[in-house]
This record gives structure tokens, C-alpha cells and sequence, in this order.
């Protein structure tokens, strides 16, 4: 239960897929077994096959995390579903194309649902025996029309909202690098990876050494210099798929995909020395301690990070500008 508050706290498109399977379930299955008592055999059997395809849409989007997919297969079966029924005698989908409609803006990309209106309307245009009559039709066309643009403008400014506010809160405002509730998120997404697949991931802690004379003696304006400095040497020495996050005042945390112990060490070695060359605050060199550990079958977040900061702990002691491997991190995998 846990995992699924999770998933859907933390997944947008597919908490709105959930929701869309929930209403359609909730508003097509009454509708199909009043049809079904009320002899609209067709209409009922059309409702069900709805109801059957949502399903089957929600299930492979919590299987596979494909909410791309699912949400275009949901947004197809809804739309055809209404032009299918609004041909039917009583034409009752018609008053059901404004909701799928509208939904399309939260299940697929603006311009494919604007798309999708594009091409309902096209087909209604062609429907000659729902209408009483023309004035009838293209009143219905033009309030189709004008509810799929505002809806389209409806989302893209709730679009831009959510990618102002996604970075606002992921990234790190001093360094443009992802914050701590980022790394946490992607921890848990390479955690669940490893679970799944098998396939191996690296953590480094990176800490600055003595960080704090720098804001002693040349203020914290310099300091905060020496951190951006750091944060884009480091990404311009790791891959583009290592994700490096600010944990915390001068503490980083680097997440390194497909890292075994020996890479892991090699990477820890590099960055050390190529800290300690290149990075200077007013001529004064700035070296860097890492801890560096592998992700275990059993790890979560907390334990793998733990793991990480005692091995930093180990390279502090032993007297800085060093990299040490936590010494559990060439267990064999489980």
C-alpha cells in the first residue's frame, strides 16, 4: 500500500490515468446495466468493452511505468467510443464527447488531443441522421470547437506552471544541479531498478575539505562561487546518465549508473585529483574526500546513503583529499 501512495504521489500521469480508470469504471458500468435491462444490447456491450479496455490500459501502465502508451491507448478507446455511440440510435454519445474530450488534454500532449478534436469533429461532420439539422450540427461542431481550444490553452499554461514549479522544486537554486529531494526520488527509481533487473548502480558522497575557512576567510560569496566551480567541473568529468545532487552545504552526492566496485574506485581516484588540480578559491587549492559504495540487493535509500557516509567518514580520518570504498560494496549480488 505503501508503493502504491508512493507511485501515485510521486507520478503525475499516472495518478491521472488511475483517476480516469476509476470514473470511467464508475460512469460506464450503471450506464451499461441500465442499457442492458432496458434492451440497448449494443449500447450496453459498447459500454463494457470501454470499461474492459480501460482496465487493461490502468494495468499496463502499473506494470510497465509506460504511462505514454496507456494514456494514448485511453485517450484512442474514449474518443472512438463516443463517435461509435453517437451513431447508435438515441445518439447519446454525443453528450459524452465533450468529457473524453476534454480528458485527452490530461492523458496525452496538447497537440495530439487537439488533434483528436480535429478528427472527431471531421467525423460528426459526416453524420447526417443525429442532427435535426444543419444549424443543429454546426452548433454542436462550433461548442466542441471552442471547449477543446480552451481546454488547449488550459493546458499549456498548466504546463508551464508544472515545469516552473518541477524546478523549483528538483533543482538546487545556487548550483542548477538537483537538490536533495531529486536525489531522493532518483534513488528510489535506481533501487527499484536494481530489484527489477539486476543492474548495478554507484554512490559517492563528495565532500569539500575544510569548506568552511574558505567562508571564514574570504566570505560567503567566494564560497558560494567554489561550489558552482565544483558542481560543473564534476559534471564535466562524468557521464551525462551520472546524476550529481547537493546534498547539503558543501556535501554532494553523485549517482552513478552501471558502476561496479572497480569503476566506482577508478571514478572516486579521478575526481580527487582532478578536484585538487584544478579547483582554487583566491590562489588556495580545495581538495575533495569521497565515500563511495555499490548499491546492494537488499539496500534502501536510507542504508545505501549510510553506507556511502561512513566510507567519507573513513577518508576524512584517514586525512582527506582521498577517495574510500566502503569495503561491503564487492559483496556479490544476491
Amino acid at each position: 500500500m505503501t508503493t502504491i501512495r508512493y507511485r501515485l504521489r510521486t507520478d503525475f500521469p499516472l495518478a491521472i490515468i488511475t483517476l480516469f480508470g476509476a470514473l470511467a469504471a464508475f460512469a460506464f458500468l450503471p450506464y451499461s446495466m441500465y442499457r442492458f435491462a432496458n434492451g440497448a444490447i449494443v449500447h450496453g456491450l459498447v459500454d463494457l468493452a470501454v470499461v474492459a479496455a480501460v482496465a487493461l490500459a490502468v494495468g499496463h501502465a502499473w506494470r510497465s511505468g509506460n504511462t505514454r502508451i496507456a494514456g494514448m491507448f485511453l485517450s484512442l478507446i474514449s474518443t472512438a467510443a463516443c463517435l461509435v455511440t453517437a451513431n447508435l440510435p438515441g445518439a447519446l454519445g454525443l453528450y459524452w464527447i465533450y468529457v473524453a474530450l476534454l480528458a485527452n488534454y490530461f492523458l496525452v500532449k496538447r497537440t495530439e488531443a487537439a488533434a483528436m478534436t480535429a478528427i472527431a469533429l471531421g467525423v460528426v461532420a459526416v453524420y447526417n441522421d443525429v442532427f435535426v439539422s444543419n444549424e443543429q450540427k454546426l452548433a454542436f461542431m462550433v461548442s466542441v470547437l471552442l471547449v477543446s481550444l480552451f481546454a488547449f490553452i488550459f493546458a499549456y499554461r498548466a504546463e508551464l506552471h508544472r515545469q516552473q514549479l518541477e524546478t523549483l522544486a528538483t533543482i538546487d537554486p545556487l548550483t542548477g544541479i538537483g537538490n536533495r529531494r531529486a536525489m531522493e526520488s532518483e534513488l528510489q527509481i535506481a533501487i527499484q531498478t536494481r530489484r527489477r533487473t539486476g543492474a548495478g548502480f554507484g554512490l559517492a558522497m563528495l565532500d569539500l575539505d575544510h569548506f568552511k575557512r574558505i567562508n571564514d576567510d574570504f566570505g560567503h560569496e567566494a564560497g558560494d562561487q567554489v561550489l558552482v566551480d565544483f558542481a560543473t567541473l564534476v559534471r564535466a568529468h562524468t557521464r551525462q546518465v551520472d546524476r550529481l545532487f547537493r546534498f547539503g552545504g558543501e556535501e554532494f552526492v553523485l549517482l552513478i549508473p552501471g558502476a561496479d566496485v572497480a569503476a566506482l574506485t577508478c571514478i572516486a581516484d579521478k575526481l580527487c585529483v582532478m578536484i585538487a588540480a584544478q579547483l582554487q578559491c583566491k590562489d588556495r587549492a580545495i581538495t575533495l574526500s569521497i565515500g563511495a559504495t555499490t548499491l546492494l540487493p537488499n539496500d534502501d535509500a536510507p542504508v545505501w546513503l549510510a553506507r556511502a557516509d561512513a566510507a567519507l567518514y573513513r577518508a576524512k580520518h584517514a586525512g582527506r583529499n582521498r577517495a574510500a570504498v566502503d569495503p561491503q560494496a564487492g559483496t556479490p549480488p544476491a
